[in-house]
């Protein structure tokens, strides 16, 4: 093997936007060699590509034969599949909030431990008061050093809040790593140990994280499925009682999950999965879809409405279930408020101008907020960037202690914060549900401190009670908790923790507002007006400002506190202060994920696109591929170049379909080779694979069949028409390199199933060929990584599923970080492989003169990760390319900044 990785980049790999990637001079001619690579790229750019994921479904020779059986509908008028996606929508509803739980429940343990050590020196003299600085400060650094240690060293893709690189995801954008187990489980302890430690952060952020990584876990059974089988070779008796024989009810049950991993399947999970975790942390089912389909999806069709809405709903319920409590049923709920006038819609509309005021003071304080952040950050990166760990741990470990240290003196600065003790029975100070809000704190007898009540107690009571009744703090320490909170969560949000910023913006937002309320008040035209309202309100205005939601914000709010009186004001303060921070910059997420260089593709569309044609923008000089080839040519275009599509041709150079890289690897790295003259059939066609794969599935379901057949006599069977055989029939098993020899389709149950578009599936074959396949084979993955395999041994007669097993395993959507070099034998290199059976016949393709707003459209609303431009029409470049392949166009291609250039838009 080549030394790796490799100096090309992929089509569809996106790199930092400093650099044009294709150079507009080049040739309009499609080229004829499948060596020449189509895009220029900056090789010594430092930045992080990703590769992009495909959401439309694959058809092929397979799945558009009429002999492809199809899924009945068994299960009260649906399938099987059908039945599984409604039981995982269950279950992911139930794991985010059972998650959602956890958090909470160790977010209050470890908080009432510091509040209880900081009670038990209350009454001391300036001695204890000092042992109380020092243990509240050791205790949160503690906490905040070791979530930061944690998210560097286990799973740096824990840090922040997660939900740009779930907005990037679902947007096609494929982040390594970002929703693995190791990610999640990090993510969990290090979101409990940061909020704890008393920075200003917030747990609702990495919930959306973690539901959408439970989410798209359900969609990965690789494992599951290794598990069973594993078990049913040690443990048969077990096996066959757990139902995982082959016919058993749990194998067919994990076959139909199956079925479900492709990205196409995953994207909607992850949707579910992160509507669950908005829905769990703000106790809002419907704010939970809204945010989904505003914030976070890309992609949010209509008939995943009913399926989010009960994974929402069961989220919240079982955070109600927890609490004891139906009116309970969020990380953060918010009370009911209650306003002093009866005449509320007359007291709405003369308070209209005000709520606007809010508004724009929250957009304006917002945009500065995003410009400073996206400042700070972007210096944070650029000096971490040849630096260790070491110094964002220190970064962390500071901030943990200048917070606590300000958290502590401000509240012993200042006479004003010590207020005289109200019982829980006369709605004043305690106007919370809980009775347990206040803290003494150097105060006298039967008094309370107010800010140290917000600063040292649960921040989710502290917002309660601001919110019910801001008249009842002083007016000055509204005032100093919103401006410190606000300081302080400029430099913490996107520093090396995980952290939300919902929590500290609302804290912020609503002292703001109940501050500005109380000021208001003392003028005599507003004197009776609620300062309630006004601390709602300020939320919502600082909320709208910083991340730019106003439908699910609105919903939010509505439904947190359950007062649809306060819709009028909601709706204007967030209208306002969306707008107003617009004219300024973009929200926070947006700003997140271009700090990252994410290639998100906005929905939006440039006016001036209409103006201009595909063929202005697209990639010419394409690699294209003839219907059948020599496996040299294969294996010279994979390692000459790294795109991840390559369109297909017929002898006469017409368009026929698009063939994906893995696909091609599989079919080279099991010797899937044809006989017949260069550029004949062969044997190829669409009869192949689906009388092929049709065959396989009835072996795999067969279990005595499978027993007592061998690979010769699988192959026996086949027609003679169905899959030609190479000069050699022989399986020879290598102890080092697994299967190295000419097999049929029959033989592959790897390539049957990656010929369909899916990840790789266990056991059977799906019918339906939905999504995109998930990656390479675990054959090349271990020459990568320098591992070996266990193989049976030479003299045993092997069943498919044992070669599935040892040699062709697919991990679950695992994208290898560098391309493999593809290795043919000499003996092989003059074998033809049949490309037409396994190539997506259903390509989306444009003509060359297609406006660029709508091929726009077309990638951004379905998903797409390759557009073939065909020519044709008036003003094309070179004369006979009518209905051939000129171009291809990839995300990278539809950048604003690549547009702009190419285009010289303004």
């Amino acid at each position: 093997m080549s030394s790796f990785p490799p100096q090309s980049i992929s089509e569809d790999s996106v790199t930092g936007l400093s650099e044009p990637l294709i150079n507009p001079s080049q040739g309009s001619s499609a080229a004829s060699s499948p060596m020449k690579s189509r895009q220029s790229l900056n090789k010594n750019d430092n930045v992080q590509k990703y590769q992009s994921l495909d959401f439309t479904r694959v058809l092929n020779s397979y799945t558009t034969s009429p002999t492809t059986k199809q899924k009945k509908r068994t299960i009260i008028g649906y399938s099987g599949r059908t039945f599984v996606r409604w039981f995982l929508t269950l279950v992911c509803g139930v794991l985010t909030g059972g998650t959602s739980i956890f958090i909470v429940w160790t977010i209050d343990r470890l908080t009432d431990l510091r509040e209880h050590a900081l009670r038990q020196n209350e009454e001391g003299g300036s001695e204890n008061l000092f042992l109380a600085f020092v243990g509240f400060t050791a205790w949160n650094f503690g906490l905040a050093v070791i979530a930061s240690i944690l998210s560097l060293t286990i799973a740096p893709m824990s840090l922040g809040s997660g939900i740009p690189e779930v907005k990037a995801y679902l947007n096609g954008i494929n982040i390594k790593g970002f929703f693995s187990s190791l990610t999640f489980f990090t993510k969990i302890v290090g979101t409990v140990l940061s909020v704890s430690s008393g920075l200003a952060v917030g747990p609702e952020g990495p919930l959306v994280h973690l539901g959408g990584a439970i989410g798209g876990g359900l969609t990965r059974t690789g494992r599951l499925m290794s598990g069973i089988r594993y078990l049913r070779s040690s443990h048969p008796s077990v096996a066959r009682y757990l139902g995982c024989s082959r016919n058993g009810c749990t194998t067919k049950f994990v076959s139909y999950m199956s079925a479900l991993r492709n990205d196409g399947e995953r994207r909607d999970f992850i949707s579910i999965g992160s509507a669950c975790g908005f829905a769990s942390a703000f106790g809002a089912p419907i704010g939970g879809i809204l945010f989904s389909f505003e914030e976070v999806g890309s992609h949010f069709p209509s008939r995943m409405l009913w399926r989010t809405l009960v994974g929402t709903s069961l989220a919240t319920f079982m955070i109600a279930i927890y609490f004891g409590d139906l009116t309970k049923y969020g990380v953060l709920t918010l009370d009911s408020i209650d306003t002093p006038n009866d005449d509320v819609l007359y007291n709405r509309f003369t308070e209209i101008p005000l709520y606007a005021l809010i508004g724009t003071f929250g957009g304006l304080i917002g945009a500065a907020f995003n410009a400073f952040w996206r400042y700070w950050q972007g210096k944070r990166t650029r000096f971490y960037k040849n630096k260790g760990n070491l110094w964002r741990i220190g970064e962390v470990a500071m901030l943990s202690v200048i917070t606590s240290v300000l958290l502590f003196t401000l509240p012993l600065s200042w006479d004003f914060v010590c207020r005289d003790a109200k019982d829980a029975d006369d709605d004043t100070f305690y106007s919370s549900s809980t009775e347990t809000f206040g803290s003494m704190f150097n105060c006298n007898t039967n008094q309370t401190n107010e800010m140290a009540s917000i600063f040292f107690g649960s921040r989710e009571e502290a917002i309660k009670n601001i919110l019910k009744n801001p008249e009842e703090f002083d007016e000055r320490t509204l005032l100093i908790t919103g401006v410190l909170f606000l300081i302080l969560l400029s430099f913490t949000f996107g520093s090396a923790i995980p952290s939300g910023i919902f929590m500290p913006t609302i804290l912020i937002g609503s002292s703001l507002g109940g501050y500005a309320g109380i000021v208001l008040k003392r003028i005599p035209l507003y004197s009776d007006m609620s300062a309630s309202t006004f601390s709602l309100v300020g939320a919502a205005a600082l909320l709208g400002g910083i991340q730019r939601s106003a439908v699910s914000l609105c919903v939010i709010i509505m439904e947190g506190t359950g007062e649809t009186k306060f819709l009028l004001p909601i709706v204007v303060t967030t209208v306002v202060s969306k707008w107003v921070g617009d004219l300024f910059n973009h929200g926070i997420y947006e700003i997140g994920m271009e700090l990252k260089h994410y290639p998100y593709l906005e929905h939006h569309v440039h006016r001036s696109y209409d103006q201009h044609t595909i063929g202005e923008a697209m990639s010419r000089n394409v690699t294209c591929l003839q219907a059948v080839e020599k496996a040299e040519t294969i294996e010279a275009v994979l390692n000459d170049t790294s795109h991840n599509g390559f369109p297909v041709l017929s002898k006469a150079g017409n368009f026929l379909g698009i063939v994906r890289r893995d696909q091609l690897v599989a079919m080279l790295e099991s010797c899937v080779f044809i006989e017949g003259r260069e550029g004949g059939s062969g044997g190829g066609g669409g009869g192949t694979i689906a009388g092929a794969a049709t065959r396989l599935e009835r072996a795999a379901s067969d279990d005595n069949a499978a027993r007592s057949s061998g690979w010769k006599q699988i192959r026996d069977e086949s027609p003679p028409n169905a899959v030609g055989r190479s000069n050699s029939d022989e399986t020879e098993f290598n102890h080092n390199g697994g299967l190295r020899r000419n097999l049929s389709f029959v033989t592959n149950p790897n390539i049957a199933a990656i010929a369909m578009g899916n990840d790789c599936k266990w056991g059977t074959i799906s019918s339906d060929g939905g999504g995109n396949g998930g990656g390479l084979f675990s054959s090349l993955e271990k020459k990568l990584k320098g591992g070996s395999r266990e193989v049976a041994p030479p003299n045993t007669p092997p069943r498919h599923s044992d070669i599935f097993d040892s040699v062709y395993h697919l991990k679950d959507d695992k994208y290898l970080e560098v391309e493999p070099e593809v290795e043919v034998s000499p003996a092989d290199r003059v074998k033809l492989v049949d490309i037409k059976s396994i190539m997506n016949v259903s390509p989306h393709v444009v003509l060359e003169t297609c406006p660029l707003s709508v091929a726009y459209r077309l990638f951004t609303n379905i998903g797409l990760r390759h557009l073939v431009v065909l020519g044709g029409g008036e003003g094309q470049r070179v004369e006979g390319e009518q209905g051939r392949v000129v171009g291809m166009v990839t995300r990278s291609d539809l950048l604003e900044d690549m547009l702009h250039e190419k285009l010289k838009l303004h």
